[in-house]
């Protein structure tokens, strides 16, 4: 017998297990006989000794009321896709599968709209700014000058005859 290794991420997983489950004040035999496995296997996984299996961690967590989060590596948790495959997914017929597939569709589309609404106004600015390469300064300078102008309401001729 050998163990398998175990990255730095089943690691941390393994680690926020324990301390889950020493907070509910339940023994890896209570955990292990609600997710129908031997009270050894949870002790090897708890060990480390093993690398357990994506479903075997969600069973284990769902024992005491939680469940994974696919959430993007960069931080940018403003979006998790929560993930509870198991327990929920045999349990849906054709119906409610195309219900969550149409609604994954009105997302994506949603996000999209989101995204070309933004570029447009991006391009809604951009086509507005006056810049006349004549003036002296930098380029930095005439468009601050311009966003400046833009956002006060002021044509170049009304900000000429401020100066």
């Amino acid at each position: 017998m050998f163990a398998m290794a175990v990255n730095i991420n089943t690691e941390y997983l393994i680690d926020e297990f324990v301390e889950l489950r020493k907070r509910k004040k339940m023994s890896q035999a209570m955990v292990a006989k609600k997710a129908d496995l031997h009270q050894a296997a949870v002790g090897r996984i708890e060990s480390k000794s093993i690398t357990p299996q994506i479903d075997t961690m969600i069973k284990l967590l769902n024992t005491m009321g939680y469940t994974l989060a696919i959430m993007p590596a960069d931080g940018n948790y403003t979006r998790p896709v929560f993930i509870d495959i198991m327990n929920e997914i045999d349990h849906l017929n054709e119906a409610n599968i195309q219900k969550i597939k149409d609604y994954i569709r009105q997302l994506e589309e949603e996000d999209m709209t989101e995204r070309q609404n933004a570029i447009d106004r991006i391009m809604e600015l951009r086509k507005d700014i006056w810049i006349d390469p004549g003036e002296g300064g930098t380029y930095k300078e005439i468009l601050l000058e311009e966003l400046d102008r833009k956002y006060r309401h002021e044509s170049p001729d009304d900000a000429q005859l401020h100066s």
